[in-house]
């Protein structure tokens, strides 16, 4: 006898339907900014950031954005090679690093930002004016419950 539950449909899920939204534009970054800027998404966020905040370490880069601290390592790696980021030892604490932007690195931030800005455009443009009035709306309501949920994994 078949059940309501074997007619489940993952692909009807918010959190599948946003894990693989998130997916598809992570693709689409690492396709363009590979052929385009010669780095993928990972070393954009690390830009985008640093852009923001001035100098930082890698592990405030980790705990902002949530990344892996093997990709933000292999990142920021590749950002030192290219010249676009510069690592001193903290004076604080020797063990660990504080990134800053190159002006070569501060250039290519200002290069994929076209483009990232582009993209955003034209998402955006397919929604109608209420929905974009929306979504900012909708997503930092769904961000305040996964942080209560969060939390309760915590507390147990």
């Amino acid at each position: 006898m078949e059940k309501a539950s074997d007619n489940f449909d993952i692909r009807d899920r918010l959190g599948y339907r946003v894990q693989n939204l998130s997916n598809k534009m992570i693709l689409w970054a690492t396709r363009t900014y590979a052929r385009k800027f010669n780095v993928g998404a990972q070393e954009w966020r690390v830009l985008t950031i640093l852009v923001r905040q001035g100098e930082w370490t890698a592990k405030n880069i980790c705990d902002f954005t949530m990344m892996d601290k093997g990709n933000v390592s292999r990142a920021v790696r590749k950002l030192v090679q290219d010249g676009c980021l510069k690592d001193k030892l903290d004076t604080v604490d020797k063990r660990r690093s504080v990134l800053t932007l190159t002006v070569k690195g501060r250039k290519l931030y200002h290069r994929i930002k076209k483009v990232s800005d582009a993209r955003e455009k034209k998402f955006m443009s397919s929604l109608s004016t209420s929905e974009k009035k929306g979504l900012p709306i909708i997503l930092t309501k769904l961000d305040c419950v996964i942080e209560e949920l969060l939390q309760e994994t915590e507390d147990v």
